[in-house]
């Protein structure tokens, strides 16, 4: 049984969120996740269950790269809209690459060791959500 009873899926990518949502369905115990196709729209969907005092993501798959808000900048908005009283979600970076300036930025954020390289495959998504 996972930790997580909330998760969310940031990422352009089609195909890639797919083969996500195929990982998580494989594992019986995991909620469908909520799928958003950039930062700006995660952060609205956010602030939008803030309001509401609807249960918030407790695990994020981020995608760095996307178009309108990319992942950097949507862990900015999102720690300053998260309310002070809730703890705040997991959050697993993908990329198709890492650059020295993801790296420093990972740092930045206490993520460098929340790193997944695509495509990533339900096994990995196994391992970090069933410990």
């Amino acid at each position: 049984m996972s930790n997580y009873k909330k998760i969310c899926i940031i990422d352009d990518d089609a195909i890639a969120v797919f083969g996500l949502k195929r990982g998580l369905q494989s594992m019986k115990s995991i909620p469908d996740p909520l799928i958003y196709e950039n930062g700006l729209q995660a952060i609205e969907g956010f602030k939008k269950m803030i309001e509401e005092d609807a249960e918030l993501p407790t695990f994020i798959l981020l995608d760095i790269n996307m178009p309108v808000m990319g992942g950097w900048d949507f862990i900015s908005q999102m720690n300053e809209i998260w309310p002070k009283d809730k703890e705040k979600p997991t959050i697993y970076m993908m990329t198709s690459s890492i650059s020295d300036q993801d790296v420093e930025k990972a740092r930045t954020f206490n993520l460098e060791k929340n790193y997944l390289i695509k495509p990533v495959f339900a096994e990995t998504l196994v391992r970090i959500l069933l410990p």
